[in-house]
C-alpha cells in the first residue's frame, strides 16, 4: 500500500498497523525462549527443527519489521529482499515446523518410530541449503535487484555485483531437494522396520502420549475414559525421579 501514492496519512495508518503486527509476533518469540530456557533440553529430531523454526521464522520477522516503514519500503517494495523475508517466514513458520511435527506424530500414528540418525542427517543439510537459498537474496534485494527482471539481471549494470549469487542459490536449491532423501527413505522404512515403541516415546505428560496407546486402536482413542489428576505440564516434579508426571498419574497419598 506504501507504493500506491495514497499519500502521508493513509500511509501512517499503515505503518501504525504494519508495526503493531510485531507485538503478538515479539510475545509468539519470547514465549518460546522462555519455554526452552532453563528446561533439560533433549535434541530429538524434532526438537532440532523446532529450533530450527525459531531461528528461521525469527530472521523472516525482524527482516519484515523495516518494512513497516513507508521511505524504506518504497526501495524495497518487489526487490528480493521481499522475497527472502516472506520465504523466511513462511519455510520457518509452515515448513520446518511441519517436519518438527511429522517426527513427533509419527509413533502415535503407527507405534513406531522414525531413525534419529537419520532425522539428523535430514535436518542438518536442510537447514543449511534452506539459508543458502534466500540469505543471498537479501544482499541481492538491498542492491536493488527486482524479482521482475525479464533477464534476471543480466542488462542491469545494479545487478552485476550481486549477480553471481544466483548460482550460488540454485545449487543450495538442487542440493535442498536432495536433502529430502533421508527423510523419504525414513519415512517408508520406518513403517515398516522403525523401532516400535510404547504409548509414550518422548516422555510427555498430556493424556494423548500418556492414556493412549501407540497406534490408537479404541473408539475415542482412549481404551478408558482418562482421569485428570494434574496440568499438562508436570516436569521435573519432587519426589520423581523419572522427571515428568502424565496428567492422568494418581496424585500421591499427602
Amino acid at each position: 500500500m506504501f507504493t500506491t501514492g495514497l499519500g502521508p496519512i493513509a500511509d501512517s495508518f499503515f505503518v501504525a498497523s504494519t508495526m503493531i503486527i510485531a507485538i503478538p509476533t515479539g510475545v509468539k518469540i519470547f514465549n518460546w525462549l522462555a519455554t526452552m530456557w532453563g528446561g533439560s533440553i533433549r535434541f530429538t529430531t524434532p526438537m532440532l527443527f523446532a529450533i530450527g523454526l525459531l531461528a528461521i521464522f525469527t530472521v523472516g520477522g525482524l527482516s519484515g519489521i523495516m518494512h513497516a516503514s513507508a521511505p524504506v519500503d518504497l526501495q524495497q517494495h518487489d526487490s528480493y529482499f521481499v522475497v527472502a523475508h516472506f520465504h523466511y517466514v513462511i519455510v520457518g513458520g509452515a515448513i520446518v515446523g511441519l517436519f518438527a511435527g511429522f517426527y513427533y506424530w509419527f509413533p502415535k500414528i503407527t507405534g513406531r518410530k522414525m531413525s534419529e540418525t537419520l532425522g539428523k542427517v535430514h535436518f542438518w543439510p536442510s537447514l543449511i541449503f534452506m539459508n543458502g537459498i534466500f540469505m543471498p537474496m537479501f544482499f541481492q534485494g538491498l542492491a536493488g535487484v527486482s524479482r521482475r527482471l525479464y533477464d534476471g539481471g543480466m542488462q542491469y549494470a545494479h545487478a552485476q555485483p550481486v549477480l553471481h549469487w544466483n548460482v550460488f542459490m540454485s545449487v543450495s536449491a538442487w542440493l535442498l531437494l536432495v536433502a529430502q532423501i533421508p527423510f523419504l527413505f525414513n519415512f517408508f522404512w520406518s513403517m515398516k522396520r522403525g523401532e516400535k515403541v510404547g504409548g509414550n516415546p518422548w516422555q510427555a505428560t498430556t493424556l494423548e502420549w500418556a492414556a493412549a496407546p501407540s497406534p490408537p486402536i479404541a473408539h475415542g482413542n482412549f481404551p478408558q475414559v482418562p482421569v485428570v489428576a494434574r496440568g499438562p505440564y508436570e516436569y521435573s516434579p519432587p519426589g520423581h525421579e523419572q522427571g515428568f508426571l502424565p496428567q492422568n498419574a494418581a496424585p500421591q497419598e499427602g
